[in-house]
């Protein structure tokens, strides 16, 4: 697989441990919050500058791939004895519907946490070897995803915001998006991460090889439309432009905000980051999945009316110009991923092996109708 598909280093690394996982997991079990509460004590207690008390540790709800803690902690930070910080700690279970690196998630939160508002990132267990799985902590940050009156589905999808609410919110969510993809890299900066060059299509061959890869690992029964989106994907590569940091998954779900205000508090969820072209953000956005409507008009995530309008809005707010043809690409390689994900990722993980069985197996439900998409969206641009 690693020929076949040569994808970043700690993209191969993060894939060759779920391999591993997957080998040695014979069944999923919660861990105990008291078995929890041991493990992190000692974690931060050998991290932590001082002494350290651990207060009020509860199972966080939601998310559809890391199991996710809340408690209060009692620490020194900076010589400051500071008294019930709020923190989450956020770890890899046996088997989620996205492996991914937590030292990717770190440095990319670190990265964004000085671009938009993003959950401070405290201490790292990159290898499990204290938690007994790959963890991070992180500040607590409040927030909804959606207005109160507002229903929703699972991961985001479904969130419809209203007019007042999208007049507010719309012009924050463009702006941080359009702050993360013209922010420069330092030379030192996110080391885990490979920079593709600019005037190749390297940057696209990286992203097709990475879940390439994955359908091939997870996949239960082959899926025509799969492979022939893929063909489809190495025909058309696009050249990259400017490397830019990308998200990965920037989507109504994956931010929160204060309901009175109608201010961004949070962007969370950076796990599936990297670096490459900005059309995938983009292209992530106005995928068939987040579609909602108002009056029988469509919105991308709730907030935009239409695909013009997410790009005038982006490059009113200081975006670098959006090629379309770009951005039909990278749609058409979301809508892709959104599939290997449900009909491959969904059900592996969904095996008996995570927290999340039940959401999982449903979740996988969608590739049928995301099969229909890429078939569209194939004859539109084949």
């Amino acid at each position: 697989m690693r020929a076949r598909y040569p994808t970043e280093p700690s993209i191969d690394e993060a894939l060759t441990r779920r391999l591993r996982k997957r080998g040695q997991t014979v069944s999923y079990s919660s861990p105990t919050l008291d078995h929890v509460g041991e493990r992190l004590a000692k974690f931060l207690g050998s991290q932590a500058e001082g002494p350290v008390a651990i207060r009020n540790l509860q199972r966080l709800t939601g998310g559809a791939s890391k199991e996710q803690f809340v408690f209060d902690l009692d620490w020194v930070r900076d010589g400051e004895q500071r008294v019930g910080d709020r923190m989450v700690l956020r770890c890899e279970p046996a088997a989620s519907i996205v492996e991914t690196s937590r030292r990717r998630e770190f440095e990319l939160m670190r990265f964004g946490g000085s671009l938009m508002p993003v959950p401070p990132v405290y201490w790292l267990d990159e290898d499990g070897s204290m938690m007994g799985m790959p963890s991070l902590v992180s500040g607590f940050v409040t927030g909804t995803q959606k207005p109160a009156q507002v229903s929703s589905n699972v991961s985001g999808m479904g969130i419809h915001f209203p007019a007042d609410y999208r007049a507010a919110l719309a012009p924050q969510y463009v702006r941080y998006m359009v702050a993360l993809h013209q922010a420069e890299i330092p030379a030192d900066g996110l080391p885990s991460f490979v920079r593709p060059a600019a005037g190749t299509t390297e940057a696209s061959e990286l992203l097709v090889n990475w879940w390439a890869r994955i359908w091939a690992e997870d996949l239960y029964e082959e899926a025509p439309i799969a492979t022939i989106t893929e063909h489809w994907l190495r025909r058309n590569a696009p050249v990259l432009d400017r490397a830019s940091v990308v998200h990965g998954d920037f989507r109504t779900g994956n931010f929160l905000f204060d309901e009175a205000s109608r201010s961004i508090t949070a962007v969370l969820d950076w796990e599936l980051g990297y670096i490459g072209d900005r059309h995938g953000d983009l292209g992530w956005v106005i995928t068939d999945l987040y579609i909602t409507r108002e009056a029988g008009v469509p919105y991308h995530c709730g907030l935009f009316a239409g695909t013009d309008d997410l790009v005038e809005q982006y490059e009113a707010a200081g975006g670098l110009p959006i090629d379309r043809k770009k951005l039909a690409w990278h749609k058409i390689f979301c809508t892709w991923k959104q599939l290997v994900l449900s009909l491959g990722c969904a059900l592996r993980a969904g095996d008996g092996r995570t927290h999340q069985d039940v959401l999982l197996t449903w979740l996988s439900g969608g590739g049928y109708v995301l099969s229909e998409s890429l078939r569209r969206l194939l004859e539109e641009h084949g």
